[in-house]
């Protein structure tokens, strides 16, 4: 699958797998903030929306590693753990700033 311009994308091993994350458009995700595509098949993908900020940013991407990590956890279980997980990072000042996409040729 081509990616389209200005995807910034991360890789991240996961259970011993390259994990591709990618933050996509608003667009592109519809009304999700973020999937993660198990079964991992051939290339894993995690999408997050790029317009999030915040707290909201750093919980959705815990929610999706969990759902790599411990794909037999129940929504409900990684909701509460990546919630608990988010809300101490951010009470503990961290923060995430996005890395833009490269330009040129292969942006």
């Amino acid at each position: 699958m081509r990616v389209p311009r200005g995807i910034v994308t991360l890789r991240v091993r996961i259970r011993d797998r390259v994990w591709r994350v990618r933050f996509m458009p608003a667009k592109a995700m519809g009304k999700d903030w973020g999937r993660c595509y198990t079964p991992a098949g051939r290339h894993p993908l995690i999408e997050i929306r790029r317009s999030l900020r915040g707290r909201n940013l750093i919980d959705t991407i815990i929610h999706e590693l969990l759902h790599a990590q411990h794909p037999e956890m129940t929504e409900e279980a990684v909701d509460a753990t990546a919630c608990m997980i988010a809300r101490a990072l951010y009470a503990g000042g961290c923060r995430i700033t996005l890395p833009q996409p490269r330009k040129g040729k292969h942006a």
